[in-house]
């Protein structure tokens, strides 16, 4: 089915449910009209249809669907850099997924703060947000989560040299694709520890990561980041 065919089985929906004074069937269908009109990047459309969703969810009290709306609206201000009104309907979702003990949702809505503070170089901010993400993760015990925002806050920990942090996080990363069996993430883990040991002089530890590093990727038949480490070893022990 195309979109037009979508929109216009929508709009017929829409009249439907207006006719029958089915508010949850309209919020649903006005969602439905500005979700395509995003897809097919008529911006000002979509936020008209997804901002009358919004309305009938908070006169209906229909909190999650008020929360996933409130969510597209911020994504929407986001595409325009409209970072007041983005920061203004993410903390309004965050404030429901909340009150609604809804980690997931919470999780997902601080990852999108982080985000909006990453674009507008505010390091402190975006760590606050991905920090608070990623111990939620720790509490449900969701190691891929937690390798997400690993992933996203090392390298702000590294932008403003903050080493235990760096180090802490490389080893928490190792240790979760660990127990999730992901051998190619521990390999990347190790080979970012290394890489801190030797930039730090301690060259006789990031030689030991990466041989647990080489290893894995021969392991995993890897040879081509194999032989990278192999040639990092070779450089190491010249240097001794």
């Amino acid at each position: 089915m195309s979109n037009y065919e979508k929109m216009e089985e929508l709009k017929d929906a829409l009249d439907e449910a207006r006719e029958d004074g089915d508010r949850a069937a309209e919020a649903a269908a006005l969602y439905g009209i500005g979700s395509i009109y995003f897809k097919e990047k008529v911006y000002d459309a979509a936020e008209d249809f997804w901002g009358q969703s919004r309305d009938v969810c908070r006169e209906t009290g229909q909190t999650m669907e008020l929360a996933q709306v409130l969510t597209d609206l911020g994504d929407l201000a986001a595409v325009g850099e409209k970072w007041e009104t983005v920061a203004s309907y993410f903390e309004e979702a965050l404030d429901i997924y909340r009150r609604s003990a809804s980690p997931q949702g919470e999780a997902r809505i601080l990852d999108r703060l982080g985000d909006v503070s990453l674009a507008q170089r505010d390091e402190k901010k975006a760590r606050s947000s991905l920090e608070a993400a990623l111990n939620l993760c720790r509490s449900a015990e969701d190691k891929i989560g937690a390798l997400y925002f690993l992933d996203k806050l090392i390298p702000i920990y590294k932008s403003v040299g903050r080493t235990d942090e760096v180090e802490a996080s490389y080893r928490e990363l190792v240790t979760c694709a660990e127990k999730i069996g992901d051998r190619e993430r521990m390999a990347l883990g190790l080979a970012g520890l290394a890489d801190l040991f030797k930039s730090n002089g301690r060259e006789r530890e990031a030689s030991a990561y990466l041989e647990y590093a080489h290893d894995l990727y021969l392991r995993l038949g890897r040879g081509r980041e194999a032989e990278l480490i192999r040639a990092e070893l070779a450089r190491l022990s010249e240097n001794k």
